[in-house]
């Protein structure tokens, strides 16, 4: 019954071997390969970090068990942390510089040199007009890759290296996979595509269309709580629709995501949308916010996979709240209150949609 992996936790804290590490991290040198092929040598497990993906700087706190070594981070990783639970957890973490990067992650040299880095976290996938200024400056890089779930776990690992934590790191990969096994038996395969219920991801920024496509995680999790998303037709991470095309796809189900203000309310209240069958079943959510946005890879995945299986399937996601606390506590050492984990799920913002009454019980 899909009701048991809403209900069970599956913490499991086995060893994950990413295959990457060349040697052991421990309290001495670390010697790994990075996620674009590089090989990063640190004299010792990284203390002075800067993050400039976005969700790099919850992923290492995760990780680390605590913020202590963020020195610097993206802006944008700061305005997700201003919302969520870890930066009411760890204020400190919102005077943590921000100007490390520009647009499209171009690094701001200057300002990373001054923060005295012992690693720098940068994407390796998009150009190496973003990386070889750093190393140019002699700064230490890690690079990632972005979109799989692979590339997640294989980015937890690469933390856990750097930062000579490598038993965190393989008991999160360890939860991830546990939590996805346990999803793929409980959940029913129909006999046709056409038979899933269809969820439309759109970023949920205020004056756009914003939806993830073939190419986005948003689709593979789709797929993952057994449903199908309209935008699969899209070739791409994402891309810009209008409303007519919103409309012809007539999604069950609508995510607005964590990228910008939209709220449920925004489209009920929308009459170009009126004669949306999402509008009309009130069937649109608010993804949650964590220590992170739910809606991109990142440390907090899992806990989006349970949510979605909840909202599709309409079961209520039974035991989501004590699971988040569980799971917080270990990677945040921080237990949420419920009134807490109510804001994480955005239970005012979605408390008029179907099935959202108590969801997470």
């Amino acid at each position: 019954m899909l009701g048991g992996i809403l209900a069970t936790a599956a913490a499991s804290v086995v060893g994950v071997g990413c295959g990457r590490a060349e040697s052991g991290s421990g309290v001495g040198a670390v010697t790994v390969t990075d996620l674009a092929g590089a090989t990063v040598q640190l004299p010792r497990p990284a203390r002075r970090v800067v993050t400039i993906p976005k969700p790099a700087a919850s992923m290492m706190v995760a990780v680390n068990g605590g913020p202590e070594v963020l020195v610097g981070m993206n802006a944008a990783s700061r305005s997700a942390i201003e919302d969520s639970f870890i930066g009411a957890a760890y204020p400190g973490l919102l005077t943590v510089p921000t100007d490390v990067a520009g647009a499209e992650f171009a690094p701001n040299v200057e300002s990373v040199l001054a923060l005295d880095p012992d690693v720098v976290i940068q994407w390796g996938d998009r150009g190496p007009g973003i990386v070889e200024p750093l190393q140019n400056a002699g700064l230490t890089v890690a690079q990632l890759r972005y979109g799989t779930q692979q590339d997640l776990e294989d980015a937890v690992a690469l933390y856990g290296e750097l930062l000579g934590k490598p038993e965190r790191a393989a008991a999160l990969i360890g939860w991830m996979r546990d939590r996805m096994r346990l999803l793929r038996s409980e959940i029913p395969v129909p006999d046709a595509s056409s038979t899933r219920p269809s969820v439309l991801y759109l970023r949920g920024a205020a004056d756009t269309l914003d939806v993830g496509g073939r190419a986005s995680y948003n689709h593979f999790v789709t797929e993952l709580v057994g449903a199908r998303n309209p935008a699969v037709e899209i070739d791409a991470d994402e891309a810009p629709i209008d409303t007519e095309q919103l409309l012809r796809w007539d999604p069950d189900i609508v995510l607005l995501g964590n990228f910008g203000p939209k709220l449920p309310a925004d489209l009920y209240r929308d009459p170009a949308l009126a004669s949306l069958r999402a509008v009309a079943q009130r069937r649109i959510y608010k993804v949650p916010l964590g220590g992170y946005r739910w809606d991109p890879p990142s440390q907090e995945s899992p806990l989006m996979w349970q949510w979605l299986a909840g909202v599709v399937h309409g079961t209520g996601a039974p035991g989501l709240r004590a699971e988040v606390a569980r799971q917080y506590a270990l990677w945040y050492g921080t237990e949420p209150t419920d009134a807490q984990i109510g804001e994480i799920l955005y239970s005012t913002a979605n408390s008029d949609s179907s099935d959202y009454v108590d969801f997470g019980r």
